[in-house]
């Protein structure tokens, strides 16, 4: 089993597709905003990150894959480059068999970093229904084991009255997790890398946490993308070790 992974999104410098709608969209924060495909024939999304970043993980968020959908990703020189490209990750499937939908997180973490400035990301999803996607997550992930204890919950933000007659009002919502980590024995460099993200990020910018990369079952569920829920004080355990809880709540 992996660690709880960690990823703060890197800034998209540009983006282009080489087909369909809303390419732009894959860079905002909401995953409601997404980019359509054309067709169920193979597309691919060029990025540009600006200047050259170290990267381990990607993730395309709430898409609606096919069980046979596929992608790659891929380096190259330049925007719409047309010579070779460095093939990264080939052909993997996008979605897990047992995903609950009916959005779907298509996530790799590679097995090392890999440093570029372009990165074509290629994508196949076949079946009769175009594909279509909320986000491209690109970024280094921070990776620490957890403390056993709190884990995954669940939040309605509808609203639900207790009537006299033993009915109910009910006000429409929706129901999303939230999950909840504490590491127990973070070096001061760990620590550190931590905080720099925490930082970054706030209470209002996402990120994406996934709570093990190695499941074999329920891994769809196990990837959220979303906020940090609040923050709490690191702890001293003892003078090399650091204790530090966090959470973080999806954005459906």
């Amino acid at each position: 089993m992996s660690g709880v992974l960690i990823i703060k999104p890197e800034p998209i410098a540009a983006l282009a597709a080489n087909a369909g709608a809303g390419a732009a969209n894959l860079a905002t924060y909401s995953p409601k905003e997404v980019w359509v495909a054309s067709s169920t024939d193979v597309h691919w999304f060029d990025v540009d990150m600006g200047k050259a970043i170290a990267a381990d993980s990607f993730c395309l968020t709430y898409n609606n894959a096919s069980v046979d959908a596929r992608w790659a990703i891929h380096t190259i020189q330049s925007i719409g480059d047309q010579g070779a490209s460095t093939v990264y990750a080939d052909w993997l499937t996008m979605r897990a068999a047992d995903s609950l939908g009916p959005r779907h997180h298509a996530f790799v973490r590679l097995n090392q970093s890999i440093t570029s400035r372009f990165f074509r990301i290629i994508v196949d999803q076949g079946g009769a229904v175009p594909l279509y996607t909320g986000n491209l997550i690109i970024g280094r992930a921070f990776e620490k084991h957890r403390e056993r204890g709190e884990d995954r919950t669940l939040i309605d933000t509808g609203n639900r009255q207790d009537l006299p007659d033993g009915g109910f009002n009910m006000g429409d919502g929706v129901v999303k997790s939230q999950f909840n980590f504490s590491f127990v024995d973070l070096t001061d460099a760990e620590r550190n890398w931590l905080y720099a993200i925490k930082r970054d990020r706030g209470l209002r910018r996402p990120v994406l946490v996934v709570e093990d990369a190695d499941l074999n079952a329920g891994q769809n569920e196990a990837i959220h993308y979303g906020v940090f829920e609040r923050f709490q004080a690191y702890e001293r355990v003892n003078p090399r070790k650091t204790r530090w809880a966090g959470s973080v709540l999806d954005w459906v």
